[in-house]
């Protein structure tokens, strides 16, 4: 992950995020693995447009066949369009998916900074492993609290 991309982002992705919360849209529950992945996609799409699945596995620091098998399984999942030796776009419904990760992840990594005063790399860590658990209202209560606390300059 990025780090300067994921907090140049940070505002975009709260938006969407508070968004979400109170919109429904039909989402395949993915597993951590798959969630990571397509984050990865996601973030690659942004800065290049598309990814390939050597851009992905790099990101991921998995092996070339590990990524090509997630992006199957995305695409069965109707996330990605993605057709063997060709760049991999997210549709829809994959972007949609994607960015409630990404926000989930800037928000738990904000809170941790913030509030936590965590150093930066371990709070990106850290998040990586909370966004997969917590549902967007528990994120949402996360940035809340955030948000007081640089209200009152803490």
């Amino acid at each position: 992950r990025d780090p300067e991309m994921s907090r140049g982002l940070g505002d975009v992705y709260k938006r969407q995020a508070s968004i979400m919360i109170h919109e429904k849209f039909s989402t395949p529950e993915l597993s951590n693995s798959l969630e990571d992945y397509i984050e990865a996609v996601r973030n690659i799409e942004l800065e290049k447009g598309c990814a390939t699945v050597g851009e992905i596995a790099e990101a991921l620091n998995v092996k070339k066949p590990s990524a090509s098998l997630a992006m199957k399984q995305l695409k069965e999942r109707g996330l990605v369009e993605y057709t063997q030796y060709s760049p991999i776009v997210l549709t829809r419904e994959g972007r949609y998916y994607a960015d409630r990760v990404i926000s989930c992840h800037t928000m738990v990594k904000e809170f941790l900074i913030t509030v936590l005063k965590m150093e930066e790399k371990r709070a990106d860590e850290v998040a990586c492993c909370i966004e997969h658990i917590m549902t967007l209202e528990e994120i949402s209560r996360f940035q809340l609290l955030t948000d007081r606390c640089r209200e009152r300059g803490e």
